[in-house]
């Protein structure tokens, strides 16, 4: 990889200190490998998590990999601020054996794929087993790189319990939620958790939860905005969804820049709220906190009740170009996507699989996989360009500063600036 662009991302990613990448990707775990192959001959492979809530799931398949075979062994790694640590370790031609990345939409992934930091798999066997929707969107430049296993979609999860208590129905538009948010507030309780210490969660509040179950596809809104036909400040569902995202909060537990994602899991769970508005990515992490909670989830309602359920490639794995061990990297990669190993993975962390004859168990979610299968699912495959991203990141929590912040449309007039400034990278990943 040029080492001054992955420099420049490096120090763009530690200004941020966070991401969206679908989920978030910092966490508490070990980086150091384990040791016990060492000396025995076997063939050591790193496979490297982003994904916090699905280190334990991974590790049953690492688990079972390592007992299937002898002659080689893997070692799972997780990291605090693992972006970070991903670009450094790109920069110093250090990448893990393989690692888990976010899909096509996620500004990171698309910058390793630019500059060529993950092998071409084409011709291994488990991407036959792809599913028919997904196997364009996981192509660069025609090519194989990457083999997803997971999709994932946003929603507002209900204390089912507490709703059933206080007799309350599930919102079918944004009006009928509103009602309900007012009388919950009214009856001295909490509706709403936001955590919005955490950016990349008020980034996915409003992007996937709100505009991506108005908008649909958002592809179609970055071309004319790239090609000057329109601006995010002239948008209407931009204007709409970026106003929605600030007027809810005001039916939230106070000051939501002082509250993060752990603590809210641990908030909800506990019964603290009504509602909490996040991934399908976030349900192992409840369940894990409270076992005996009767969780629900519904889309979050648009004006006329009629939505599209906003998906992204969950987990996608990819390996590194510069590994020294590429055929026993695809050994195991052909072993995670295998039928048998993704069931396992969707089971344990209630995703939407990418691979055929894997069923999606998700009760808690039915009414949105239900919608999903009926053809409501919209798949995001699109990127911005990395200073956009950035943008986005860096400024939308100042949207919901009370005081001393930035009004909506200042923060969608600067978006179109910096699209506008970056558009020729965009155009050349998708333009004809």
């Amino acid at each position: 990889m040029n080492r001054k662009k992955i420099l420049a991302v490096i120090l763009s990613t530690a200004i941020i200190g966070g991401t969206f990448a679908g989920c978030q990707t910092s966490g508490s775990g070990s980086s150091e490998k384990d040791t016990s192959a060492q000396g025995s001959g076997k063939t050591e492979l790193e496979f490297f998590i982003q994904k916090k809530e699905a280190v334990d799931t991974f590790q049953k398949v690492v688990d079972d990999f390592n007992q299937s075979q002898d002659k080689i062994v893997v070692t799972q790694n997780i990291v605090p601020d693992s972006e970070s640590v991903l670009m450094s370790r790109a920069a110093t031609n250090d990448l893990p054996d393989i690692i888990q990345v976010g899909g096509m939409q996620d500004a990171n992934t698309m910058q390793f794929l630019k500059e060529g930091q993950f092998l071409d798999l084409d011709g291994m066997d488990c991407l036959n087993n792809v599913m028919d929707n997904y196997k364009e969107s996981i192509k660069y430049k025609g090519k194989n790189y990457v083999v997803p296993i997971s999709a994932n979609f946003s929603g507002v999860y209900y204390n089912q319990e507490m709703f059933e208590k206080a007799g309350y129905q599930i919102p079918k538009t944004y009006d009928e939620m509103i009602t309900l948010a007012k009388e919950i507030q009214a009856n001295g309780e909490t509706a709403f958790l936001f955590p919005d210490k955490d950016s990349w969660t008020l980034m996915q509040c409003w992007e996937d939860n709100i505009d991506g179950t108005m908008r649909g596809e958002r592809r179609p809104t970055y071309d004319k905005i790239a090609k000057g036909e329109t601006t995010y400040q002239d948008d209407p569902i931009y204007q709409d969804s970026i106003q929605k995202v600030i007027d809810i909060r005001q039916y939230g537990q106070g000051d939501s820049l002082a509250l993060g994602y752990d603590q809210a899991i641990s908030d909800f769970a506990t019964g603290k709220a009504y509602m909490f508005m996040q991934g399908i990515w976030a349900l192992p992490s409840i369940m894990k906190a409270n076992p005996n909670l009767k969780v629900g989830m519904f889309s979050f309602p648009t004006n006329d009740g009629n939505g599209k359920v906003s998906m992204g490639i969950d987990v996608n794995i990819a390996v590194s170009a510069s590994t020294k061990n590429a055929e026993a990297a695809k050994e195991f990669v052909n072993f995670l996507a295998s039928k048998e190993m993704v069931q396992k993975y969707v089971d344990n962390d209630y995703s939407i699989p990418c691979m055929k004859d894997v069923n999606a168990n998700i009760p808690a979610a039915k009414e949105i996989v239900d919608s999903v299968n009926a053809g409501n699912g919209v798949l995001q495959t699109t990127a911005l360009p990395k200073a956009v991203s950035d943008q986005y990141k860096n400024s939308i929590q100042k949207v919901i500063v009370p005081d001393g912040g930035e009004d909506a449309n200042t923060f969608l007039t600067n978006l179109t600036k910096v699209f506008t400034e970056n558009k020729e990278e965009y155009l050349e990943m998708y333009g004809e």
